[in-house]
């Protein structure tokens, strides 16, 4: 067996099935965006302008897809009188990533995200029930700070084979306690930031096979209690990335793309209803596998590129019962200089 044909075992064995697993990608999205875009590859500076779109509308129980009228019928027959499931929630993210080359092996990226957040909700009162559109929440997310280090690479440009880690830190620059026009906190996963001090840990193997370019990312993002008292679960991503050389200009791709999220934590009980299943910590935590299709057009005799990649969970498996994924898109423009 070849060296490269050993390479190519190693990145899909760093990315075991039963390891994926996701809700929301969270910060993992931006950090594999900005690998698989090329911002990495800056010789001097690089910039890449990434949005998400999320359409989150399927209920699940476990891994089998309910309805809200079957959630609501449950928890009056457990002896609610009042409660609140969501029908349909869209979040948007824009994210600014920037890359600096402080050295040929060490690289230091940052990311500062704006978030959108929009959400349907049916109020069930007794035996009426009624929808309704919430406020959209919006704002600056927590931005990030990565310090990332090349162990070996090929060639000191355009390498066709690179050894990468990183730490960082995420930090606590969105609002977590945004409240609404009576006072009330919005959701904790409605707030545009989690308040707190997250430390970010991540791994990265890249090859090109010429014509065919691989990446394997392992992301780790160990969350802490927020200022709200609120602590999100932690999350475990791994990515498998593709991009084969179409055309001279043009890359299509795939990815299999995964988290791990573990359950929140509401130390101080602020964000904890008993009539929402949003506001229930027990309906959080989950686990998925997306598929992910990409396309790259690179512009001809320069450092920019644009990206567009569709995301599809093929598998997701909730706590409790969970909002999970329908579909998401990615769109980017990256420049390197």
């Amino acid at each position: 067996m070849t060296f490269k044909k050993i390479l190519l075992a190693i990145l899909v064995l760093l990315v075991p099935i039963n390891a994926f697993a996701a809700g929301e990608c969270g910060l993992s999205c931006c950090i594999a965006g900005a690998s698989s875009s090329g911002v990495t590859l800056a010789s001097r500076f690089g910039i890449s302008l990434q949005y998400e779109y999320s359409y989150m509308k399927p209920l699940k129980e476990g891994s089998t897809e309910v309805a809200p009228g079957y959630v609501l019928d449950k928890k009056f027959a457990e002896g609610a009188t009042e409660y609140k499931v969501p029908l349909e929630m869209i979040m948007q993210k824009y994210s600014l990533i920037g890359s600096y080359p402080v050295t040929s092996n060490f690289m230091l990226i940052g990311i500062v995200p704006y978030v959108i957040n929009d959400m349907i909700m049916r109020h069930r009162i007794g035996s009426s029930a009624m929808d309704m559109k919430m406020d959209t929440v919006s704002g600056i997310g927590d931005a990030s700070l990565v310090a990332f280090y090349t162990f070996y690479q090929d060639e000191p440009v355009r390498p066709t084979l690179r050894f990468s880690g990183g730490v960082g830190i995420k930090t606590p620059t969105g609002s977590s306690s945004m409240k609404d026009k009576n006072g009330q906190l919005y959701h904790a996963m409605m707030q545009p930031g989690s308040g707190s001090w997250d430390p970010l840990f991540m791994v990265n193997g890249m090859a090109f096979l010429d014509p065919i370019w691989l990446q394997a990312n392992i992301f780790y993002h160990l969350t802490t209690k927020g200022d709200s008292g609120y602590e999100f679960g932690d999350q475990l991503s791994a990515d498998v990335i593709s991009r084969y050389q179409l055309f001279n200009y043009i890359n299509i791709g795939l990815e299999v793309n995964g988290v791990y999220a573990g359950k929140d934590k509401d130390h101080n009980g602020r964000f904890t209803k008993s009539n929402a299943l949003l506001d229930d910590t027990g309906n959080t935590g989950l686990s998925a596998v997306y598929v992910t299709p990409a396309i790259q057009v690179k512009i001809p005799n320069t450092g920019g590129s644009l990206e567009i990649k569709y995301q599809q969970p093929v598998y997701q498996n909730a706590n409790g019962i969970q909002q999970v994924i329908d579909w998401r898109v990615f769109a980017s423009i990256t420049w390197n200089f």
